[in-house]
């Protein structure tokens, strides 16, 4: 029996081996999942500034543009425009000009019918 308990010391449990392989493996995929998000979030926060970076450059490009709209709709640079091709055109003349008056419709209560604005002839319409 002396000899037994030599051999069984000296051997190896192959449930300890395993309980520290799959210790070892867990601490060693914990560090690398731990490297891996630290540089997943380096990653982002670049990817964040640089979004907001070009997104400042839009804003600007945009203001940019919109004053140029500005402008070149304003009425002096629409005339100059207009002399600079020659086209031929001139302020409207008091006999070119319609006015338009709007009638106010009296209420009776009844909200059935729209509201007319402008006063035209009405139209029946038959099936």
């Amino acid at each position: 029996m002396a000899g037994n308990r030599k051999n069984q010391a000296a051997a190896v449990h192959f449930s300890t081996v395993l309980k520290v392989v799959l210790l070892c493996t867990l601490i060693g995929g914990s560090a690398i999942g731990y490297v891996w998000q630290k540089n997943e979030i380096s990653r982002l926060g670049k990817q964040i500034v640089s979004k907001e970076k070009s997104i400042e450059q839009l804003r600007r490009d945009n203001k940019l543009l919109a004053d140029q709209v500005a402008v070149l709709h304003s009425p002096v640079m629409i005339d100059r425009r207009a002399k600079e091709l020659n086209l031929g055109l001139a302020p409207a003349q008091p006999a070119q000009k319609i006015i338009l008056t709007e009638t106010v419709a009296v209420s009776s209560g009844n909200n059935s019918q729209p509201r007319q604005f402008a006063s035209r002839p009405a139209v029946e319409l038959t099936p």
